[in-house]
């Protein structure tokens, strides 16, 4: 076993501690046995006070490695993990690595309590989408308990190892492309920029291209926010968009699921697609070429996504393998390129 892996607060340290058996400490901590109340609080205190994580996996193999980590993400159906779980195994399969999947609904509570189940499994590592900038609960998985993290698509400042996209380019290309077809207004629908770095830098990309091409543009008269990126909240914002705005406009989108909602919009109150609304989403998820109207979009490269993050993990657990398929990664952010996709959506004839 690895010094790291050895640090993490086992039953015999709290025991040590209270000055009790190992057994006693599994007893009181499963609420099993004949100890006194006192002694059972006493013992679940002094774990409280350590950290101290059940390790379910540890439990099943006495403490090694369980070749297995955990992936954290907002949504299942979430169509933008599709090919990242399939550059995930491209990797994994390789060393008979499983991993354990949650969602979090987007929610940093939700967020919180999956991590640490995760971490009661005893995974080797996790790889995280965050829902926000907070981070208590990823640097108490690190510190405390020395499990690796790597982040996807956010980056915190460098504070851990990231594999995300080249958020701010893609968003330049995609605004001077709205920008090139003339004559309407390029607004920004955009998600919850304080809260997500990724979300913040395609904000900031359609900022930069803005400013380029209109001394005068203004963030606050041509940002309109969501709060879930999901297809429903694209739905929503377009009425309040249209009080503003008079057509034809282009519309670049925080994302492909809000840009559906955008387009189910259009087609739901008669709009043309681009003639009276020209769209541009990001990510290239499943299905867009097959849409009524197809969804120009700025696509990241999924798979390879998925790749890196299963490099850049588990080059950072300590596991003793003889045939190690995987990359050693220097890089604590890992940016991969994006490419512009023109579809029916943003194709003005």
């Amino acid at each position: 076993m690895s010094e790291k892996r050895s640090s993490r607060i086992t039953v015999k340290d709290i025991a040590k501690i209270v000055g009790v058996s190992a057994t006693a400490v599994s007893m009181a901590l499963n609420n099993r046995g004949a100890l006194t109340d006192s002694r059972r609080e006493e013992i679940k205190r002094v774990a409280s006070e350590l950290g101290y994580v059940p390790n379910a996996g540890a439990r099943s193999l006495r403490g090694s490695h369980t070749c297995s980590f955990g992936v954290v993400i907002n949504y299942f159906n979430n169509p933008f993990f599709h090919d990242f779980f399939m550059g995930l195994e491209d990797v994994t399969n390789k060393i008979d690595f499983s991993y354990w999947v949650s969602q979090t609904w987007d929610d940093l509570e939700q967020e919180q309590k999956q991590v640490r189940k995760l971490a009661q499994l005893g995974v080797d590592g996790l790889i995280v989408l965050p829902c926000s900038k907070e981070i208590s609960h990823l640097t108490e998985m690190t510190s405390r308990f020395n499990i690796p993290l790597v982040l996807i698509s956010h980056s915190l400042e460098q504070l851990f190892p990231a594999v995300v996209a080249d958020n701010i380019v893609g968003a330049r290309m995609a605004t001077e492309h709205l920008l090139s077809l003339k004559g309407r207004p390029v607004l920004h629908i955009a998600g919850p920029v304080e809260a997500k770095s990724g979300i913040q830098e395609r904000y900031q990309g359609y900022c930069q291209a803005m400013a380029a091409a209109d001394p005068d543009f203004d963030a606050q008269r041509s940002v309109f926010y969501v709060e879930r990126l999901r297809a429903e909240d694209g739905y929503e914002i377009m009425s309040e968009i249209l009080k503003y705005y008079s057509l034809p406009l282009s519309l670049f989108v925080v994302n492909d699921e809000t840009a559906l909602g955008v387009l189910n919009y259009c087609h739901n109150n008669n709009l043309r697609v681009p003639e009276d609304i020209s769209v541009v989403g990001f990510s290239d998820i499943d299905l867009l070429e097959s849409l009524n109207i197809s969804l120009s979009t700025v696509a990241i490269p999924r798979r390879e996504m998925g790749q890196y993050a299963a490099h850049k993990l588990l080059s950072k657990i300590d596991f003793p393998h003889q045939n190690k398929p995987y990359l050693r990664d220097n890089e604590i952010i890992t940016t991969l390129p994006v490419s512009l996709i023109i579809r029916d959506s943003s194709r003005i004839r």
